[in-house]
């Protein structure tokens, strides 16, 4: 049987977050990005590093997750302050 673990940690997250702010992926990317992990963890594959960070980590999944979420044609729900600010708010600490 193939193991198929995957590990999130806080560094994962600051670059996810790091390189979406920079332009390097695209909101697409990172909704990707957590899509990825969301089934991990329907998988019961995806391992919290280091566990009791679980709850901060899972936090950042739910939220990449909607950063594409867009409220007309060309105006997402969440601006790029609003991203900096809850990223720099949870998980750039």
């Amino acid at each position: 049987m193939v193991n198929d673990e995957m590990k999130i940690s806080l560094l994962d997250v600051k670059k996810v977050f790091n390189d979406l702010l920079n332009r390097k992926i695209s909101r697409e990317d990172a909704e990707e990005w957590a899509r990825i992990r969301m089934n991990a963890l329907d998988n019961r594959d995806l391992i919290f590093d280091p566990p009791i960070k679980e709850e901060l980590l899972w936090k950042a999944v739910i939220y990449l997750s909607g950063v594409g979420l867009k409220i007309s044609p060309d105006k997402y729900v969440e601006d790029d302050i609003g991203i900096k600010e809850t990223f720099n708010t949870y998980w750039n600490q």
